[in-house]
């Protein structure tokens, strides 16, 4: 098999190639509106998430032939008895997207026998890339990076993300909300769970939370938070998995301050 590095090398390549459609995309819609479909209420899917999908797949599929993917678009692609399994997301952030926000990235994670082993983040617009090899920590444009060492509430800024299925629970999600904005720093939303997950591991942000997020969101993220020194747990403190219905990822020092927070919100 490869070396990590390897892997790490075709992933980064395929998120530059991908990057460069998604920023023709990105200015093109200064000039006009772009248009898109919805998958289901405030969640759209434009032909630029779909173009990006197909060259991430089509540029690791000509490295690692025998490989797995699991991607947001096309579900699962390839073969299934593979030991590879990349985990995409072509376009993190669509809503951001079509709008013009610069907070948008290709998400690329590498499952090998059901462990994350490497991961990308890639945010095209402003050029950041987000690079992990497990045990061998994370990296913003190839230097290190460490969360931060904040432990103090009153100085943690924290981000999150709201479900696209929220009706009937506007109020549980805002119960979080009401703490962080009384005895925290501050709380953001950025829309793209992945950017949220990288800025956590560069020690931007002390904590993110977020429920009902899909493997592509979060796989590599995961492992780019753990690298950087980071932990990552469900909102009452439980293993996560990229199949947990909720993530928290922070700093380590303020998490339990923040499951505190969370451990009422049901799910």
């Amino acid at each position: 098999m490869p070396k990590y590095s390897e892997f790490l090398k075709v992933a980064v390549d395929a998120s530059f190639k991908s990057g460069e459609i998604l920023k023709e995309g990105f200015y093109k819609n200064f000039e006009k509106n772009l248009d898109y479909e919805l998958k289901g209420f405030a969640d759209p899917v434009t032909e630029y998430d779909k173009k990006s999908e197909s060259i991430i797949v089509d540029i690791i599929s000509s490295k690692f032939p025998s490989s797995t993917f699991l991607a947001e678009e096309r579900g699962e692609i390839g073969n299934s008895n593979s030991s590879l399994r990349w985990i995409i997301d072509p376009l993190d952030g669509t809503v951001n997207f079509i709008h013009s926000i610069p907070y948008i990235a290709i998400s690329i994670a590498l499952e090998i026998e059901g462990e994350i082993t490497v991961g990308v983040i890639y945010n095209p617009i402003i050029d950041e890339l987000f690079t992990a090899i497990k045990e061998e920590g994370s990296f913003m444009n190839n230097k290190r990076i460490r969360v931060s060492s904040i432990s103090d509430p009153g100085s943690a800024l924290i981000v999150t993300g709201f479900p696209y299925k929220r009706e009937g629970r506007v109020n549980e999600l805002l119960k979080p909300l009401r703490v962080f904005i009384k005895d925290y720093q501050g709380f953001r939303r950025l829309g793209a769970a992945s950017i949220d997950l990288a800025y956590v591991a560069r020690g931007s942000f002390e904590a993110f939370y977020e429920e009902n997020l899909k493997p592509w969101d979060t796989a590599a993220g995961k492992l780019i938070v753990e690298e950087a020194g980071g932990k990552v747990t469900d909102y009452y403190g439980n293993e996560f998995n990229i199949y947990s219905k909720s993530i928290l990822a922070s700093n380590g020092v303020i998490h339990n301050h923040i499951i505190e927070v969370l451990k009422d919100v049901q799910l």
